[in-house]
């Protein structure tokens, strides 16, 4: 039975509005929702309101279309579903519907990817409209209610709890160009990229300070995920294993290389066997280079992902560089081991158009102009 909130009176539970009084009795039933541990994000524009301002409201509009773009590709890159567009800002959820592992990590690279995307987009309003485009994002991590809200008019699925309040808060605490990120993110979150601890901040609507952090980049090497800081444990029934792998670490001392490839089930101590390795490693005399990359669920679509995320680590580079400062450092790590052919020229200026032939373009690299072997990028 469904007790009509105006006047009181129980009409059946498939009945839409009050038999007495004509009532809607939407708002009047329980939510259908779903309990879940999800990770929310908030983005929105800073000085939204002086900007819209100055523009006419075709320009804006345009101008977040093209936000709304590269926001919405980069949570749907990372697996998350965008609950809301809100005229000037997002809000994306990561667990929800479909939940992973590290929705926590997801939710963080696709804020760091919006920033990034958010600073070419500002270049191309600033030089169109004379106004500076920035973006605010704000993540949190906690338990709420994930359901279809509203009435036969709109629907939407959403979340509704505090989780959603929080992200909401550091989203507006946060700097213009900036990830802000809530105590229980970033321990989830600590071992892959690096912050820089804001202490508790005061938030509107919430009794005691919210600790934040900065999200700063991701790091080069990712620490210690799992285990408990501070606390440790022999490994127990590992030995022939951990001794295959010592020796063939050994060996790279006198210069023999190998490959070990380490299979089973999930839980039975693959990561905490490398981990010993590495400490090993480390506890060498000779100490040199230690590398770790990894294939991720949501690097599928990018072409020879842990390849590229090791390459990166050996000259240097982080994730977050672009072309342009991949370039330099690659180039930098060739003189260093001098390496024959380390000029890079930068892409932008190496080629040009020399000639038109039938409506084909013959192009020749600026650096060496003679050369056969350079050739122009794809």
């Amino acid at each position: 039975m469904v007790t009509c909130s105006k006047c009181g009176f129980g009409n059946q539970e498939t009945a839409r509005f009050c038999s007495n009084c004509g009532n809607s009795l939407e708002a009047a039933r329980p939510i259908e929702g779903e309990r879940r541990f999800a990770t929310v994000l908030f983005a929105d524009v800073a000085r939204s309101t002086a900007i819209a301002e100055r523009l006419d409201p075709e320009d804006w509009a345009l101008v977040m279309n093209g936000a709304f773009g590269f926001m919405n590709a980069s949570v749907s890159r990372y697996g998350g579903t965008v609950s809301r567009l809100m005229g000037d800002a997002i809000l994306a959820l990561f667990g929800a519907p479909i939940a992973h592992e590290d929705d926590a990590e997801r939710a963080v690279r696709a804020g760091l990817e919006i920033q990034a995307a958010a600073r070419a987009h500002a270049g191309a309003v600033r030089q169109r409209y004379g106004v500076d485009f920035e973006l605010r994002v704000g993540i949190n991590t906690g338990t709420a209610v994930l359901a279809f809200v509203g009435d036969a008019v709109k629907t939407e699925y959403t979340a509704m709890g505090d989780a959603a309040n929080v992200a909401a808060r550091l989203q507006s605490a946060a700097a213009p160009g900036t990830v802000l990120i809530s105590a229980d993110t970033y321990r989830l979150v600590h071992a892959v990229f690096d912050v820089q601890p804001l202490g508790p901040l005061d938030m509107k609507g919430k009794e005691a300070p919210v600790k934040a952090y900065q999200v700063t980049g991701v790091r080069a090497v990712p620490g210690q995920a799992r285990g408990l800081e501070g606390l440790g444990s022999p490994l127990v029934g590992r030995d022939a294993q951990f001794e295959a792998l010592r020796a063939a670490l050994d060996d790279l001392d006198k210069g023999t290389g190998a490959v070990a490839v380490i299979v089973g089930e999930a839980g039975l101590g693959k990561s905490r066997l490398i981990a010993e390795l590495r400490k090993r490693h480390e506890e060498r005399a000779q100490v040199g280079g230690w590398l770790e990359t990894r294939a991720i669920s949501y690097g599928q679509a990018i072409p020879y992902y842990p390849w590229r995320t090791l390459g990166r680590q050996i000259i240097g580079a982080g994730e977050m560089d672009g072309a342009e400062a991949v370039r330099e450092k690659l180039g930098a790590w060739a003189k260093r081991l001098e390496l024959k052919g380390t000029d890079l020229p930068s892409t932008k200026r190496c080629w040009r158009s020399r000639e038109k032939r039938a409506g084909r373009r013959s192009l020749r690299c600026l650096a060496t102009p003679s050369s056969t072997a350079c050739r122009p990028p794809s």
